[in-house]
């Protein structure tokens, strides 16, 4: 009753700021819509005629909840004068929902990515994994039935002693984001002896001048895409891939 009493001998007040503010005219809009009872992004007489009766005890809050910029329960004079001028200047559209950016994946690889070469995907000549889980999307592009490039995170290995690695995120862009190692293969792990773009040497030139000459296939040498032969038979290269120090015996089990 305290406060209807109160909201009652403050209304004079109250016209005579409405008044004012019609008499100035529009100044900016706000950016929360006060008194927008109905949702449809403005405020109309109506509805302050509507606030005024919510502030006077004749109508409950719940009606309009916009009014209650504070959360308090009540609706004052503040509020009100709030609500003038979102019916007076006008109410911003809410701005789009900013859509989260995805970040951009990056992989550095560590000896301990490296491992048992017979254990991963033999394709024709090379083998192939994917550290991230995108070993599908490694394998439609090397299969030729996606696009290049290779997801980062995919590395790819002719031999235990190099490889290649999609390291993402901008790292060599002139290569392709490739990073190249050579690497010491043995019965207790990997290590890595050298690694880096386009500096890294194992035997004769740079790796990444040899593969520069492949950027149709994502730089990924093959037998008839512009790369030197390195003068190594399939077979050969297969036998490399199983004697892998890394590998565990598979020696069959006696019956």
């Amino acid at each position: 009753m305290t406060r209807v009493t109160t909201t009652r001998r403050r209304l004079p007040a109250l016209l005579g700021s409405v008044a004012l503010l019609l008499a100035a005219g529009h100044a900016s809009a706000q950016d929360a819509c006060v008194g927008d009872c109905n949702g449809d992004g403005m405020v109309s007489i109506s509805e302050i005629l509507t606030g005024v009766n919510i502030a006077l005890g004749s109508e409950p809050l719940s009606i309009c909840p916009s009014f209650d910029t504070d959360g308090n329960g009540t609706l004052d004079i503040q509020e009100l004068l709030a609500a003038v001028r979102s019916a007076v200047d006008g109410c911003r559209a809410p701005g789009p929902t900013p859509t989260p950016t995805a970040m951009a994946e990056e992989f550095v690889a560590q000896a301990s990515d490296f491992d048992c070469l017979t254990d991963w995907t033999h394709v024709r000549h090379f083998r192939i994994t994917n550290k991230l889980g995108h070993l599908d999307e490694a394998l439609a592009v090397a299969d030729g039935n996606a696009p290049p490039p290779y997801p980062v995170g995919t590395i790819i290995q002719l031999v235990p002693a190099e490889a290649m690695v999609k390291r993402g995120a901008g790292f060599f862009p002139a290569g392709d984001d490739w990073e190249f190692f050579v690497l010491a293969a043995s019965p207790s792990g990997t290590q890595i002896l050298r690694r880096g773009r386009d500096k890294v040497v194992n035997i004769g030139p740079p790796c990444f001048a040899c593969h520069s000459a492949a950027t149709h296939t994502d730089l990924i040498c093959e037998t008839n895409n512009g790369c030197v032969a390195l003068g190594l038979t399939e077979q050969l290269i297969n036998t490399i891939q199983d004697s892998d120090p890394r590998c565990p015996s598979r020696t069959p089990a006696i019956p």
